[in-house]
């Protein structure tokens, strides 16, 4: 018991730069789980509009607060076949923040420039962030219905149905992986989508969690501070916010129900349901599990 503990300890220990790095990505959790509004310089890709056709901020869809979620497509420019392929971004950002921009010079923007150079349409969407009143599975929802939104918009933007793929990195990753592998009947979010299908051909998995049970260390439950030191107070807090983000549960309450929840929004339990998947990962790697 005691060894399973100390072993779980190290694990917790690990990923805690998990949570060091959201909180230096410019994330200040209060009791109101509430973004800092600074952010670091962010220049807009200029490749992209130089090799493709830009349609910004079309809106796919209204989230469940009334707030409209929008989609940025980026299409081959000159003679491009009768349908193109499709390929749908999904950013990172811990769940908590990021948006659809392509920034300049970021290998993202380089691999969306390969994929029109190919003739595909790559589309860059918005979710809806978490928050502590905004939980899962809105963000999914929204990723699902971006899929939905390709097929019902298929014909006016030349998008082949028959060959639509997903993409994401970190948090996004993880909404690809499960928006690929459950069925078109789950995660519905908006009424006017519902009727078209969320299936995609296969997935692009950049780094993206597959168990947040595992990334989270919810068996573990809350760590006490003395094990890790007053300094990690505040992280140890970030672990719960993002906890309670995901799941609107407390970890100090209701462990076993954010147990049981993790485990219907984690990829790696659903993987009978999967397409054709390319995961990429760092061999170094000891954070995303």
């Amino acid at each position: 018991m005691k060894l399973s503990y100390a072993i779980s300890i190290n694990r917790f220990f690990t990923n805690l730069f998990f949570i060091v790095f959201l909180s230096f990505s410019h994330l200040s959790f209060s009791q109101t789980f509430s973004q800092n509004s600074a952010q670091a310089s962010r220049v807009k890709t200029t490749l992209l509009p130089e090799i493709a056709t830009v349609s910004e901020n079309i809106i796919y869809k209204t989230n469940k607060k009334g707030n409209p979620l929008q989609l940025d497509i980026y299409t081959p420019k000159g003679n491009v076949p009768s349908k193109l392929p499709v390929l749908i971004y999904v950013h990172g950002g811990g769940w908590v923040e990021g948006d659809k921009v392509i920034l300049k010079d970021d290998y993202v923007e380089n691999t969306m420039a390969k994929l029109i150079a190919k003739q595909y349409a790559v589309i860059s969407i918005n979710y809806t962030l978490l928050n502590d009143s905004t939980h899962f599975p809105q963000p999914l929802e929204d990723t699902k219905d971006a899929i939905r939104w390709v097929r019902k918009n298929a014909e006016k933007y030349n998008f082949d149905t028959h060959n639509i793929g997903i993409f994401g990195t970190s948090a996004g990753a993880h909404l690809s992986l499960m928006a690929a592998y459950t069925p078109d009947d789950t995660f519905i979010g908006s009424p006017e989508l519902s009727s078209y299908p969320s299936s995609v051909n296969y997935v692009i998995d950049h780094y993206g969690p597959a168990d947040l049970n595992k990334l989270f260390h919810t068996k573990t439950g809350t760590i006490p501070v003395f094990m890790v030191g007053l300094l990690s107070k505040k992280i140890i807090s970030l672990q719960k916010n993002l906890v309670k983000g995901l799941s609107g549960y407390d970890i100090d309450k209701d462990q076993q129900k954010i147990i049981e929840y993790f485990k219907t929004v984690s990829p790696v339990n659903v993987v009978s349901g999967g397409v054709p998947t390319l995961i990429m990962q760092g061999n170094k790697d000891k954070i995303i599990l």
